[in-house]
């Protein structure tokens, strides 16, 4: 910890003082040192310090912040030189959320002017009629005219009609009832089509023995393509940085970044089976693991499964314990659910940018997509946007927020539909 501050404090100085490119070697010292640490700290079982303790706040009112981020954004393939300028955004340890969420804004941002630029050539052309041209000129934005009572079916169908080309305007969403194009709608549209989503009766997944967590299952019920469909309207809220209802495990987030999963990653999805993988790791004897005749057979997800399908009913033994619960959560996390999570992963990334989304680690991209836990409530209160007559000083705004202020945190959490909080650029 005191390293990480001490090269954190001198990097803050540098970035106080303006002297970022007057001493570029330096700062590229800095950073460097400070990747070193964050390997180092992320290499380990789990995170020795907090992900939040190499954030360097002051980026975020760093005045070459947007510049990096374009600059970024448009050469990021090429390899860093050190003879030009440090970019912050080849050291995304460093970047607080807000300053990550900038790149997804400015990205989409770049994607938008594009298809503007796009349209501009091919209207001249589309408006001669000599050409005889028979297709219209692209639409400037993504739009989806749902019913409500239909929501998944609708949507599943218009994503699945659509030129994925299109993912990447912007969205809109109208309901057949309401035909306003309003900000409320996008919101309301991802808050209920994820709601019906996550459902047992939706058939799309598996959900743990609590209950309180879903995950692919080994064997869909549905058609392969309805994942990707799911994968592409992750990404399409991720992309509109609109927060979603998606009670899924840690692994999820740790797959999309290409992480493999571990013990850790079974005890947040099944914490009792966890337990017991733990006690025979780490507790029990030989003699107590063989008098337990535990074998490779397992079930999972309502199928029985060889995990090592060499030796069909082979024991667990002290010497292959640790063999035996890595292939398990390899089984559960990898194996078991590769072609739908491969599917999933596809959609996801037919609207979301890989360099963009590797900007994240696993815990960071799930507080994006999900919101957080935790509540700056002033800010949150300052934040609010309202509508029609209602402003902030409006008779009945100030009731509310005297009335609001009364109550205990999980009552204010209950107020509303999500108890996570969108992060807010």
């Amino acid at each position: 910890m005191k390293q990480i501050l001490a090269f954190k404090n001198a990097l803050v100085f540098m970035l106080k003082n303006g002297l970022l490119k007057t001493h570029n070697p330096g700062v590229r010292y800095l950073l460097e040192a400070l990747k070193l640490l964050f390997k180092a700290n992320k290499s380990g079982k789990s995170y020795k310090v907090p992900l939040s303790t190499f954030y360097v706040e002051e980026i975020i009112t760093c005045t070459q912040l947007y510049q990096d981020i374009v600059v970024w954004l448009c050469f990021s393939e090429q390899k860093d030189d050190a003879t030009i300028s440090v970019n912050f955004c080849n050291y995304p340890f460093t970047l607080p959320l807000i300053c990550k969420l900038a790149v997804c804004r400015t990205f989409a941002i770049k994607e938008a002017c594009q298809t503007a630029h796009d349209l501009y050539k091919w209207c001249p052309a589309w408006q001669h009629e000599s050409l005889n041209l028979p297709d219209s000129p692209p639409a400037p934005v993504f739009q989806l005219i749902l019913r409500r009572h239909h929501l998944v079916e609708d949507t599943f169908r218009q994503l699945y009609a659509a030129d994925t080309e299109a993912f990447r305007r912007e969205l809109v969403v109208q309901f057949v009832d309401d035909r306003k194009d309003t900000n409320v709608n996008r919101r309301d549209f991802f808050l209920h089509v994820f709601e019906k989503l996550m459902t047992p009766q939706s058939d799309m997944f598996m959900h743990n023995e609590s209950q309180t967590l879903f995950w692919f299952p080994p064997k869909p019920k549905v058609p392969e393509k309805q994942y990707y469909l799911f994968g592409v309207l992750c990404g399409l809220a991720l992309y509109n940085l609109n927060i979603i209802y998606l009670p899924f495990p840690l692994i999820l987030f740790k797959k999309l970044l290409r992480a493999n999963p571990s013990l850790d990653d079974m005890k947040e999805f099944e914490p009792v089976m966890a337990q017991s993988f733990q006690c025979i790791l780490e507790e029990y004897t030989p003699e107590v693991i063989e008098s337990l005749n535990t074998t490779f057979t397992v079930s999972w997800g309502g199928e029985v499964v060889e995990l090592d399908p060499n030796e069909k009913g082979k024991p667990v033994t002290n010497s292959n314990k640790k063999e035996f619960v890595k292939a398990f959560i390899n089984y559960a996390f990898k194996t078991s659910v590769e072609r739908v999570f491969e599917a999933f992963e596809r959609g996801f990334f037919k609207v979301c940018d890989w360099k963009v989304v590797k900007l994240f680690q696993p815990q960071e991209l799930q507080d994006v997509m999900m919101g957080q836990e935790s509540w700056d409530w002033e800010v949150f209160k300052q934040n609010t946007v309202y509508e029609g007559e209602y402003h902030a000083d409006h008779p009945t705004i100030v009731a509310f927020w005297q009335v609001f202020e009364e109550l205990t945190e999980e009552q204010r959490k209950g107020f509303f539909v999500s108890k996570r909080l969108t992060i807010s650029l």
